[in-house]
């Protein structure tokens, strides 16, 4: 579709709150808007919400006269590259195996891209936001939400290790024990410090008869469990500061494993957990230094985009330099 004006690319993404956007090579959002996503339908039902918001944003861009490089989706699960499509979606399983780029090229005649949600989260933090202005040649992005994920750049492109704790790592083992996993075994990262990870450690306090504020707080809550527990823990609350501490001390654990594994220069932190960086910085770069010599050399920071990030990672994988 060609215009004349600015390039723009049309992300989609499809995590749980599912949007589409009109993204510039700047990485500004210049129009976006929201997408139901309905689980556990048939393939053609599962794809209409998505592909209603894409024919909006392309209506959008011809009114524009802007001029759309492509289409990128991104997705929380597992893409099969040669294919170029969807290998599992826990989410929207319909989508498993579905020829997703196919679809969409023929339907708009524009190229289209399909992403991992992590790894597009990573391009978006390199070029538009924590990692922008920083040199980094070696980048690990890594996530803490309901599950953990990570991803890692060189020299601004995104890098397939053969290493298999690379992507999706919720299962990484970085205690000898501990809550036992969905999995079935005992001290995987997401079992130690994802959100449910949090939420059970607040409930296992609460069987113990400890005293705490975050029993209402998470009863009434109307935001995220994450600042729940950062705010108690910032007015002293013992349970919420302990939890704060346990996370640390685990998410120091994996960040080690990837140090030693992949020798980033920079390690961007992202995800509801990580909104309370403040709570963390302090412990995670205590517990990292008599690790290696590596970690000492390691730049930690947080990321700055939020969810907008996943879009954004649209707009970069279609950048070039």
């Amino acid at each position: 579709m060609m215009g004349t004006g600015k390039s723009v690319v049309v992300g989609v993404s499809m995590a749980g709150q599912s949007e589409a956007a009109l993204i510039d090579c700047q990485g500004s959002i210049l129009r976006r808007c929201p997408i139901r996503m309905l689980r556990g339908r048939a393939i053609g039902a599962t794809l209409d919400p998505y592909l209603r918001a894409i024919e909006e944003m392309l209506v959008l861009a011809r009114a524009g006269q802007w001029r759309v490089q492509g289409i990128a989706i991104s997705l929380p699960g597992s893409v099969d590259e040669d294919a170029r499509r969807p290998l599992s979606v826990p989410m929207l399983p319909a989508l498993n195996g579905f020829p997703l780029c196919e679809l969409l090229e023929t339907r708009y005649t524009l190229p289209a891209r399909l992403l991992v949600d992590v790894d597009a989260s990573l391009l978006g933090e390199y070029r538009f936001g924590a990692g922008q202005a920083r040199d980094a040649r070696r980048l690990l992005f890594l996530t803490v939400n309901a599950v953990v994920g990570a991803a890692l750049a060189v020299d601004g492109e995104l890098a397939r290790p053969v290493h298999s704790c690379v992507g999706h790592v919720s299962h990484l083992l970085v205690a000898a024990s501990g809550p036992r996993c969905s999995c079935g075994k005992r001290g995987c990262i997401n079992s130690l410090v994802s959100l449910d990870a949090m939420q059970k450690m607040v409930q296992r306090a609460l069987q113990r008869g400890e005293e705490t504020t975050l029993a209402r707080r998470l009863l009434d809550r109307a935001i995220g469990i994450p600042h729940i527990i950062a705010e108690e823990a910032r007015r002293g609350d013992a349970v919420a500061t302990r939890i704060f501490s346990e996370v640390s001390r685990w998410l120091s654990a994996a960040m080690t494993h990837y140090i030693n594994l992949l020798e980033p220069d920079m390690i961007i932190l992202g995800g509801e957990t990580i909104s309370a960086y403040d709570l963390l910085s302090t412990a995670i770069h205590t517990m990292l230094q008599p690790t290696s010599a590596i970690a000492t050399r390691v730049e930690i920071i947080p990321a700055c985009l939020g969810r907008d990030a996943i879009l954004l990672g649209a707009a970069a994988a279609w950048r070039r330099n």
